[in-house]
């Protein structure tokens, strides 16, 4: 933090000189110099002016106060608190030094002996705006915001200085007067203040309102002064809000200045997932492991990003590292678990999901897990049972889905194909179902009602090798034989390309925050 502003309370000086004699004369007039040359940030030209007043009178109480605020500006804060005390000694109402020591003891963390220096000076002008200003600070430093509250809200707009709407908005939200918080907004807005403004975004982010923040911080970009703290912030919010450009813009500012920060990187990660650019965020989370090898969250969404692509050999051992490092962990559990299921070792996979459906037994996505391992092992009974659990917890179509292929291939073909329905009701372009929805109609003898459902998953999902195979056998029941073989030697083709098509879909679970 920089230096504080001591020039707002110069004015106040001056209380105790009359100039009654020409040595007066001359003391005042230095006097008036300093105060002029403190306001330019001159304190070298001010310094000896004031040792001048001093050498002549020792305790002039206006001349310890702006040698106080020289040294306090000089961040030389036990000597300005003495100088202070020695001007309250000597004038005992000089608001002045009151105020000063008052700022002096807020900026070093000292808001409790603040306010004792602050509600003096209230009782000598209780109608001056800083005075009320300063003293809301103080009283929200020390959680009593109610205080805070009844001071704020004797100054009007028109003298409100930027600072005043950041103590203001900190106030009403720790009170929860939200509406008031959404009008101090609008006030802010309409009065097109461009002081504090991330710092006011910050704020309300914090306090939950996250639009508000997105609003405020329309048009704002990232500044050289900017701390990387302030940088990081401001991405967060925009990353939390969707806003991705932006998020990304303040989080590539924040690397600038910390080329090796895990959690800007890790974010800038995010931000491509959630943009379709897996290639990208894994490069973004190596860097990240490289900078924070041990940490868990880097590692899950190295995991999580690793297995979206298809490279389950990265994957699995970024979810074993996490069991190993936090073995009673429910998420990491699950991901390992996935991961297991993936690549195809499915005995793993079934005592990891065992474990965590006893840590978490009212979790839908834990009994799911488990009856995809279950059924992928061609055990359609037990798969059954937890699959129902499942949907008993949360209804889910792709549930409802692995349900009804469990239920088809253990032979109970109407009741799946009653599933397959219910899944395309509830969301018709599940390519799955409708592929699964037409294969049951062409074993109903029912080709045209599979056909549609076929061509449908098609046009969702145009390289499902199974709903390819299955519209060219469909082609040439109905008599279309040209159709059928263009169909079944495309099916050769992507049979060449791929193996065998995933019927599972795994959802990774959020990671402990």
């Amino acid at each position: 933090m920089g230096p504080p502003c001591w020039s707002l309370f110069l004015a106040l000086a001056f209380t105790t000189v009359s100039a009654q004699s020409t040595k007066q004369e001359i003391s005042l007039h230095r006097l008036q110099q300093a105060a002029t040359a403190i306001a330019q940030d001159n304190l070298s030209d001010a310094e000896p002016l004031l040792a001048a007043v001093l050498s002549e009178n020792p305790r002039d109480a206006d001349a310890l106060n702006l040698l106080g605020v020289v040294r306090a500006r000089q961040q030389r804060s036990s000597e300005a608190e003495r100088l202070f005390l020695r001007a309250l000694a000597t004038a005992p109402s000089h608001i002045g030094a009151h105020i000063n020591l008052g700022e002096l003891y807020l900026t070093t963390s000292r808001a409790q002996a603040a306010l004792r220096y602050l509600l003096a000076a209230h009782k000598l002008s209780p109608q001056r705006d800083e005075i009320n200003l300063k003293l809301a600070e103080a009283y929200t430093k020390t959680n009593r915001h109610a205080f805070a509250y009844k001071h704020l809200s004797l100054i009007p707009y028109s003298a409100a200085p930027p600072e005043y709407y950041l103590i203001f908005l900190r106030t009403l939200l720790k009170l929860r007067r939200l509406e008031e918080a959404r009008q101090l907004v609008r006030d802010y807005t309409e009065a097109h203040l461009q002081d504090n403004r991330k710092e006011f975004a910050v704020l309300l982010s914090r306090g939950g309102m996250h639009q508000e923040a997105i609003e405020v911080l329309k048009g704002v970009a990232p500044q050289p002064s900017d701390s990387f703290d302030m940088l990081r912030e401001v991405g967060s919010i925009h990353l939390r809000a969707k806003s991705y450009p932006k998020a990304e813009e303040y989080f590539m500012a924040a690397l600038q200045a910390k080329p090796d920060d895990a959690t800007s990187l890790r974010a800038l990660s995010q931000v491509a997932r959630a943009t379709g650019d897996l290639e990208k965020a894994l490069a973004h989370l190596i860097r990240a492991r490289r900078a924070s090898p041990d940490s868990a969250g880097v590692i899950y969404d190295f995991g999580a990003t690793a297995m979206q692509m298809g490279l389950i050999l990265d994957a699995l051992p970024a979810f074993q590292r996490l069991h190993e490092l936090h073995p009673r962990e429910p998420s990491y559990i699950y991901a390992l678990a996935a991961a297991r299921l993936k690549k195809g070792e499915l005995s793993e996979a079934e005592k990891l999901s065992r474990r965590y459906v006893e840590l978490r037994p009212v979790d839908s996505r834990g009994h799911y897990l488990l009856g995809a391992v279950l059924h992928l092992q061609n055990r359609h009974t037990e798969a059954e049972v937890e699959l129902g659990r499942s949907l008993r917890v949360k209804a889910d179509p792709d549930t409802e889905y692995l349900l009804g292929l469990t239920l088809y291939a253990g032979g109970n073909r109407t009741k799946a194909f009653e599933h397959f329905k219910r899944v395309v009701a509830l969301r018709a372009e599940h390519a799955g179902a409708q592929a699964a929805l037409g294969v049951a109609y062409s074993d109903q003898g029912n080709y045209a009602e599979a056909r549609a459902a076929l061509e449908r998953s098609l046009s969702l999902d145009p390289n499902d090798l199974r709903a390819t195979y299955q519209l060219g056998l469909v082609y040439v029941k109905l008599g279309e034989k040209d159709a059928g073989q263009r169909m079944l030697s495309r099916a050769e083709e992507l049979r060449a390309q791929q193996r065998e098509r995933e019927t599972v879909v795994l959802k990774l679970i959020d990671p402990p925050q």
